[in-house]
């Protein structure tokens, strides 16, 4: 935890005091309450209501450790207009001072607001003081530890050495970032190292691994993929090594599993990608009855295409309902032909809202392709796509590799793909309003978006997997976002970038993550 920089950011106490440390040196005052209360506006707010705050502080330490979930924490957000809870996939803040729950937008303006300055962060239960804009470490309030398997009181684990041992530690570095390592290439398994990485960076299945969704120890499978990415996030998440890891034990699991991946040969990452999640919803329980089953991948990215013919005859409507883990979307530019701007001359892009417009939009049916049940005869018809059911987690695969008899070939196509992404328009609920409004208006369907602030499912991007180069002798890298923060993902090295570099990267698949979900 970061201890210096907090007081380094406050405002100086006006004519400060020298008083002397533990050594005997003379110090200012204000650094001496840094020490002691995390910061000056603690030390202020202690002298005066320092028993109840203490009371509050623990009390939300034991909700925060105690309860099993660390990810679906609640809060009633401002956004929904009527007061309703709301699940954040982001750590909440709690605050000190007051009952209030909120986001990080929202801590700003209470702190502005009610003049509350403390908070408390609710996945390790950090402490954050406002007016420093920065967590703070504060001896007093620290009473527990978020400990796996057991919880302890501080007190009990603290000596005044380790006391002396963090005062004199203490950077102005941020804290070390949990579970941003990269992967060796153990020898052309970049495709397997990316899809490991968006896996590690996802909450849900994050989640699962670390309360022990898998037991390893209790496991008699041979060779078992879903042991080998648990001691992935046991090694990850408890210990601080910043070196690549080995995924031997994975690379082996695979081999075993998946005889297609046997060898050294590059693979494609998207069928690695389906090949992992099935394997996994074998190795945890998982049901044949995708309706039913509760295994971590079903739970995470689990969801129903709704597909309908009409006869353009007789208007009849048959309707069948498909399951999906993602969603494959054609890249080549058909509908809207690549045109030149004309004032630039450059090539105007495809936009990721045209290919899912272009997936869900209407396909006529010759006769020859489609038999209609009432006419009993072969007839012209209209198909259409939507989402009935949608994922907490959407991976979405940009399909840019052509394979015939003959020649494989990458397409190149630049595809914009958006921060955030309104998954409504696409959804059976808005194809359907889209249909009835065409009807009572005696005109085409237009579709145009008709979907407000009140309806819109909004999904944020989560992970981005690049492909580089040609489709023999390409690479795979990754960005993942880890909190407001994205990093490169390229076999061993793992680097901080900027939300440009990943907006502009060629993806090949997205992983778009629901930002909230209403109770």
């Amino acid at each position: 935890m970061d201890t210096a920089s907090a007081a380094s950011k406050a405002a100086p106490l006006a004519s400060p005091k020298v008083v002397k440390n533990s050594k005997g040196a003379l110090v200012p005052s204000s650094q001496m309450a840094h020490i002691a209360y995390g910061c000056e506006h603690m030390r202020e707010m202690l002298e005066n209501v320092k028993k109840a705050t203490f009371n509050n502080y623990r009390a939300i330490l034991q909700d925060i450790h105690e309860k099993p979930s660390v990810i679906s924490q609640t809060h009633k957000s401002p956004a929904t207009g009527d007061g309703r809870p709301v699940v954040s996939l982001r750590p909440l803040y709690l605050c000190l001072q007051c009952p209030s729950i909120m986001t990080e937008t929202d801590r700003d303006g209470h702190i502005e607001s009610k003049l509350h300055c403390f908070s408390v962060e609710s996945r390790d239960g950090h402490l954050y003081c406002g007016h420093c804009q920065d967590f703070i470490y504060d001896p007093d309030l620290e009473v527990r530890r978020l400990q796996k398997g057991k919880k302890r009181k501080y007190e009990d684990t603290t000596t005044t050495d380790d006391h002396k041992l963090i005062i004199s530690n203490s950077t102005f570095l941020p804290c070390r970032a949990i579970g941003l390592r990269g992967l060796y290439n153990m020898g052309q398994t970049c495709f397997m190292s990316v899809i490991l990485q968006t896996l590690m960076h996802n909450p849900f299945v994050r989640n699962f691994y670390l309360s022990e969704g898998h037991r390893t120890s209790e496991c008699e499978k041979e060779a078992c993929v879903s042991c080998a990415l648990d001691e992935m996030f046991v090694e990850f998440h408890s210990s601080e090594k910043t070196e690549g890891f080995g995924a031997v034990s994975m690379l082996l699991g695979s081999w075993l599993a998946g005889e297609a991946l046997a060898g050294y040969q590059q693979q494609d990452a998207h069928e690695y990608m389906q090949f992992i999640l099935n394997t996994l919803h074998l190795q945890n329980g998982g049901s044949s009855d995708s309706e039913d089953c509760t295994c971590v991948v079903h739970q995470t990215f689990y969801g129903k295409l709704s597909s309908t013919v009409t006869c353009d005859k007789c208007r009849n409507v048959t309707t069948a309902l498909d399951p999906y883990m993602d969603l494959s979307l054609d890249v080549r530019n058909q509908i809207k032909k690549r045109k030149l701007d004309v004032k630039s001359g450059d090539e105007i892009q495809l936009d990721l809202r045209d290919c899912m417009e272009r997936f869900t939009g209407r396909e006529k049916l010759a006769a020859a392709d489609y038999t209609c049940q009432n006419c009993d005869s072969g007839q012209n018809a209209t198909k259409q796509l939507s989402i009935k059911r949608l994922p907490p987690v959407l991976p979405i695969h940009l399909k840019r590799f052509e394979h015939t008899k003959s020649t494989s070939s990458k397409i190149e196509t630049n595809v914009r793909f958006p921060l955030k992404l309104d998954i409504y328009p696409y959804t059976t609920a808005h194809k359907s309003t889209q249909t009835k409004a065409a009807k009572l208006a005696n005109a085409p369907n237009t579709n145009h978006n008709m979907n407000s602030p009140t309806n819109s499912l909004i999904y944020e991007l989560s992970s981005v997997i690049v492909h580089k180069g040609k489709i023999d002798s390409g690479h795979y890298v990754s960005y993942s976002r880890e909190g407001n923060d994205w990093f490169l993902f390229d076999d061993s090295k793992v680097v901080l970038v900027s939300e440009a570099e990943v907006l502009g990267a060629e993806a090949y698949l997205l992983f778009y993550m629901v930002s909230g979900l209403e109770m």
